[in-house]
């Protein structure tokens, strides 16, 4: 035998739906449950607000650096260790790496350097390898405190992170036209903006992974950490 169709038109189903919904709802607690589900996805909601960003961090973010260029494996190099890049009348460790990183006015010994701007390339590929060792090194452990967070808080920190970056960003535009006659500066300069460029949407990439809930987010960076080794 086949089954009977239990309403034999469309009518019938959409008043058996409404009566079953009316059902529901009176049900004691019904409408309180229902009114706590709606808080808490608003809740949910509010709390992570994602960041739009400009068309010039998105067009900068996706322009190559030393890791498309041929002193490639340079990049990888210095981002896997802390060795000196030896070059013709000059030797750069960390120390002048990370003095690179920040804002200018940079090392005089660097910005004098004679051979600069012939240079530059294998400059800034090393640069560019410690840039990421140190941005690695500092995501294994933020990935470690985030794993300790709720929702709420890990929306707070990640935004914080691009409130900061994004003012860095903004520091590093007005240097940019400040340093212009010097071309040393003005290179280190644009790199430290292309860098952060790319670090800015990835924040903004975390916060929207965020939406979809900790676990995504936190097994979302897991995997990006995995492409710093």
């Amino acid at each position: 035998m086949g089954r009977t169709a239990k309403y034999r038109t469309q009518e019938q189903r959409q008043i058996a739906r409404r009566e079953q919904h009316s059902i529901w709802s009176s049900e004691p607690g019904a409408k309180e449950a229902r009114s706590w589900e709606n808080r808490q996805a608003y809740a949910r909601r509010k709390a992570i607000v994602v960041p739009e960003l400009s068309r010039v961090v998105i067009a900068l973010a996706s322009e190559e650096m030393s890791e498309d260029s041929v002193e490639k494996d340079l990049f990888v190099h210095h981002s896997l260790s802390s060795v000196p890049l030896n070059l013709p009348g000059i030797v750069l460790t960390d120390t002048d790496f990370q003095r690179m990183l920040t804002h200018p006015p940079y090392s005089p010994h660097l910005i004098n350097y004679p051979s600069f701007e012939k240079e530059w390339p294998k400059i800034s590929a090393a640069f560019h390898g410690y840039a990421t060792r140190i941005y690695a090194s500092s995501q294994i452990m933020w990935v470690d405190q985030a794993a300790h967070l709720d929702r709420a808080s890990l929306a707070s920190e990640l935004n914080k992170k691009y409130r900061d970056l994004m003012k860095d960003w903004e520091q590093f535009s007005v240097e940019l036209r400040e340093y212009g006659d010097n071309l040393p500066t003005e290179l280190i300069t644009f790199q430290n903006k292309l860098w952060l460029s790319r670090r800015i949407s990835w924040v903004v990439a975390d916060i929207t992974l965020l939406i979809e809930g900790p676990d995504v987010l936190l097994k979302s960076m897991r995997e990006q950490l995995l492409c710093f080794r």
